[in-house]
């Protein structure tokens, strides 16, 4: 590794090995380098310091950009609606998605859960209504079949 070769800010990095990638040796080098160059141990503090807090203020402009854009997906989720061809055919095949078989029963309905999480209100309030919606005409057709046509 030629050392002089290298800026005194890369040295630096180098020399705190903040990724992690640089060897011991590589380290050893960088810190002889830069003490060969005049600068001691308190300016590198205070320049790995400065840098440490810069890097946490670009985290955490990242971090508030990244909740403001998940805010902002939120917010356009909660009015989306299902078309009309969906909730028919969720409406017809109601009965089918109770009696699907599901091992563990924190995974019923893994559909409603993912549309509460992903905050589709409206599409969660139209699953559930053509949900219950379904399961009572097919009751009612049950009802009605085995009542007046069996007999």
């Amino acid at each position: 590794m030629r050392t002089r070769e290298y800026s005194t800010d890369e040295l630096l990095l180098i020399a705190n090995n903040v990724t992690g990638e640089y060897t011991d040796k590589q380290v050893r080098q960088a810190k002889l380098e830069l003490y060969n160059r005049g600068v001691d141990d308190k300016v590198i503090a205070d320049i790995m310091e400065e840098k440490e807090e810069a890097f946490m203020r670009r985290l955490d402009a990242a971090a508030r950009a990244e909740k403001a854009r998940m805010d902002k997906q939120n917010e356009k989720n909660r009015n989306v609606s299902y078309r009309w061809w969906e909730m028919l055919v969720i409406f017809i095949f109601a009965p089918f998605y109770l009696c699907r078989q599901h091992y563990l029963p924190s995974d019923f309905f893994p559909k409603l859960k993912q549309l509460k999480a992903e905050k589709y209100d409206l599409k969660f309030r139209q699953r559930i209504i053509c949900l219950l919606a379904g399961d009572m005409v097919w009751i009612f057709i049950y009802w009605v079949y085995y009542s007046f046509v069996k007999n």
